[in-house]
């Protein structure tokens, strides 16, 4: 059987950085950021490793299967993989409403701005498997190609002197730093778990290089702004896309740049959808996860409106979630694997 690359990891790694992952660990360490990134792409990496292990363990089974394997073991972690797949869900939502009404529609009502996204999302969702991957092989080139054209043009506006002196983040920011990066890019990369070993070619390549183009970011956003006004934008990576200008006359660019960005929260929300519908008691399991889609735009509209208490809370608490969320689906997919491979055994 023909093995299909893992472009999908790649949109899922970066999915949580916008509006959020960025911004937050530079607030840690400021001109420090890429060293705790680096180190936190390494403590992902074990995650991610530990998922690929997971899918290779497999052996063609569904999801279902396995969870029936432990009835009590296999209920938990179903349960909180659905919550992880809304939490993604809630997450990509969220920050795409919170884009979209600041920057480019901010008249506009908050349906207006979900209705299309979520319709088109809702087709590539309940397509499965088979359109999400290829959907991801399609965008990759494009967002790396509008990737690599915005770090080129933005280099030429840094100031090297933004990141002197260094090694002068606390050991306790490092420390958060370091465990909010790996959080942050590792946790978007459970939902692969739906995924079979012919799915995942390059597994490790596509997460390391989207963690690198992360990191890449990261230069950009401090070497233009420094610690003191990268601390000031909800979207520096955004905000810093407006230094760009091409052949020196052509400005306000940074909106197609963006769509980068935009692709990551598309493809991360609609294998969510999937992973929701996939979860949930398969009877009427279309209308019920268009139920707790409709829901999560309900929560959002009414709760993180322009509501910074709320949107604070998520701000801090998310890469601890993520982290978390992480480890222990890993071990309980761990002692459902063991169970079925001695229940073999014996």
């Amino acid at each position: 059987m023909k093995k299909e690359n893992a472009t999908t990891l790649f949109f899922l790694t970066r999915s949580l950085f916008f509006g959020l992952g960025i911004s937050l660990i530079c607030k840690y360490t400021d001109k420090d950021t890429y060293i705790g990134a680096i180190i936190g792409t390494l403590l992902g990496l074990l995650i991610v490793l530990g998922y690929r292990w997971v899918i290779n363990k497999k052996n063609g089974k569904s999801l279902q299967q396995i969870f029936a394997n432990q009835k009590v073991v296999g209920m938990i972690t179903r349960i909180l993989f659905l919550l992880a797949s809304i939490i993604l869900l809630t997450y990509t939502l969220l920050t795409y409403k919170t884009f979209v009404s600041s920057f480019l529609l901010a008249t506009t009502p908050v349906f207006i701005i979900f209705l299309p996204w979520i319709i088109l999302l809702f087709y590539a969702a309940f397509q499965g498997l088979p359109m999400i991957p290829k959907l991801a092989s399609a965008l990759f080139p494009i967002s790396l190609i509008l990737s690599l054209f915005s770090i080129i043009s933005v280099f030429g506006n840094f100031d090297f002197a933004n990141f002197l002196p260094i090694l002068t983040a606390s050991p306790s920011n490092m420390l958060m730093c370091i465990i909010s990066f790996a959080g942050i890019s590792a946790f978007p990369g459970i939902l692969t778990l739906h995924m079979q070993p012919n799915q995942t070619k390059h597994y490790i390549f596509f997460y390391l290089l989207s963690a690198i183009s992360v990191i890449i970011a990261l230069l950009c956003v401090n070497g233009v702004f420094g610690e003191i006004l990268v601390n000031v934008f909800r979207f520096p990576e955004y905000m810093v896309l407006k230094q760009v200008k091409l052949f020196d006359f052509i400005e306000k660019i940074e909106n197609i740049l963006s769509v980068a960005w935009a692709f990551d929260l598309f493809i991360t929300s609609a294998f969510s959808i999937y992973s929701i519908k996939t979860l949930i008691p398969q009877r009427k399991s279309g209308i019920t996860s268009i139920i707790i889609v409709g829901l999560i735009a309900v929560i959002i509209d009414w709760f993180f409106d322009f509501n910074y208490v709320y949107e604070l809370f998520v701000y801090y608490a998310l890469p601890y979630v993520c982290l978390i969320f992480s480890v222990v689906i890993l071990l309980l997919f761990g002692y459902l694997l063991k169970k079925k491979n001695r229940s073999k055994s014996t």
